[in-house]
């Protein structure tokens, strides 16, 4: 069974990659299922695939983090997001029998209602706009690696437009035998389109392939992370048709060109969890595309940091969030996890 499992998922990671390289350009449809909706996620800087724990919504980061310890975790996640939308995200792990455990999520976006027009400007009444995925994972534990993989059936609608793809994550995670150290590997988002909002139109997916590390130093109460993502494509660094330029004697307008540095930057999240406690913590991110995009010319506003905690009370977890984008806006994340294996335990 372990060899076949092993074959089949080799098969299909190399298959991934080489369409996840494929797809290096364009914008692509689906993007909510990259929005760090989880507080914990958030708070490390958006992108985390190697961070351990007893925490079930790792696995909609990293299917290969799903583990028998998580069996009957239940995690609550809400995010009211930026212009008014609302996102929420619900998972789940439980035993399955002789299959061992799965895990089982949930996310929706509500975009809200909007005021529709024609291309003269009448108005043809209004429509609402929303996301949602069901995902499904497992994984699979040789010796000091795991393999997981996760399919998630995606949803959207714009007004009467309709689309749906199937997708999938591949993942890997090796933690060391006897340090507090791991290493993850993902592909996401790898499918295809079911349904397209109009017929002859192409459909990109939101394809990525992530390589992360975490570690713990022995005598430090703090957890360090840091994440590649997008590692398929190169330059991801949006190139802004308004930005300013300096003008030369000639009255020419010259636009300062990315550097190396910036590029390779770009590519880059880190995090920070400070374990206090037990039943409190303390998290901290930064990501550095977020920065990049969206920090003014004059000054940044936080743009691309993160801060957060945990508290954990009896048989709940609670957890916030503070993303902040650019000046004078960010976002709140709001977590609740319980285990359900102390209540159940607790009343017999």
């Amino acid at each position: 069974m372990t060899i076949r499992f092993t074959s089949l998922f080799l098969l299909v990671f190399g298959f991934s990659y080489t369409i996840a390289n494929a797809q290096l350009g364009g914008r692509a449809s689906y993007q909510f299922l990259n929005v760090p909706v989880n507080t914990r996620i958030a708070g490390l800087g958006g992108i985390n695939i190697s961070q351990p724990g007893i925490d079930v919504n790792l696995m909609t980061q990293n299917p290969a983090t799903l583990s028998d310890s998580l069996r009957n975790y239940l995690s609550i996640n809400y995010l009211p997001y930026l212009a008014d939308i609302r996102a929420t995200m619900v998972n789940y792990a439980f035993n399955a029998g002789k299959t061992g455990t799965w895990g089982v999520g949930m996310r929706y976006f509500d975009y809200g209602t909007f005021s529709g027009a024609d291309l003269a400007g009448n108005s043809t009444g209004d429509f609402k706009s929303k996301e949602y995925a069901f995902t499904v994972a497992k994984s699979h534990t040789i010796n000091h690696f795991t393999l997981g993989a996760s399919l998630n059936l995606a949803f959207s609608q714009i007004g009467t437009y309709n689309s749906a793809a199937l997708l999938t994550d591949l993942g890997g995670i090796f933690k060391h035998p006897k340090k507090d150290w791991a290493i993850g590997l993902v592909i996401k988002n790898v499918g295809v389109p079911l349904k397209k909002y109009v017929q002859g139109e192409s459909v990109d997916l939101p394809t990525d392939v992530q390589l992360g590390t975490s570690f713990k130093p022995e005598h430090m109460p703090v957890r360090l992370s840091l994440t590649a993502h997008h590692l398929h494509k190169w330059d991801i660094v949006y190139d802004d048709p308004n930005q300013k330029g300096k003008v030369d004697l000639n009255g020419n307008v010259i636009k300062e060109k990315v550097s190396f540095g910036s590029k390779m930057l770009s590519h880059f999240a880190i995090g920070a969890e400070f374990l206090m406690s037990k039943n409190f913590q303390l998290r901290a991110g930064y990501n550095f595309l977020r920065r990049k995009e969206l920090k003014e010319e004059s000054k940044s506003g936080g743009a691309g940091l993160s801060l957060g905690g945990m508290i954990r009370i009896k048989y709940f977890e609670f957890a916030y969030t503070r993303s902040f984008y650019y000046i004078g806006t960010g976002t709140n994340h709001f977590t609740l996890t319980t285990d359900f294996n102390r209540i159940f335990k607790k009343k017999i």
